[in-house]
């Protein structure tokens, strides 16, 4: 049985929430979901800063006037290490291929 796709994700999470429920069994999981629906609450985050970041400017004025990297970069740069640990802390299986 997959469990409920949590209210309040995105196209992103709820894709990445369908995508992992349809391969793995985490219906008896609860923390492993709780894990999930954080990684799909990130996969959103990142979604919405390479929107930002497609209509930003690569380099931004920092708090000295120097140039530095736009914000957006550098945000979904780190949303993108976290939702690679989140998705690391699941330790799901690989998928057998034998099917």
């Amino acid at each position: 049985m997959t469990p409920r796709m949590p209210k309040g994700l995105g196209y992103q999470g709820r894709k990445l929430w369908k995508t992992i429920n349809d391969e793995f069994e985490l219906d008896c999981e609860p923390a492993k979901q709780r894990i999930l629906f954080d990684a799909c609450k990130m996969a959103d985050a990142i979604d919405r800063l390479d929107k930002e970041a497609d209509k930003a400017p690569l380099v931004a004025k920092g708090s000295y006037g120097q140039p530095v990297l736009h914000p957006a970069f550098s945000g979904a740069q780190t949303a993108r290490a976290a939702l690679a640990a989140l998705l690391a802390r699941l330790n799901l299986a690989e998928p057998d291929g034998d099917d």
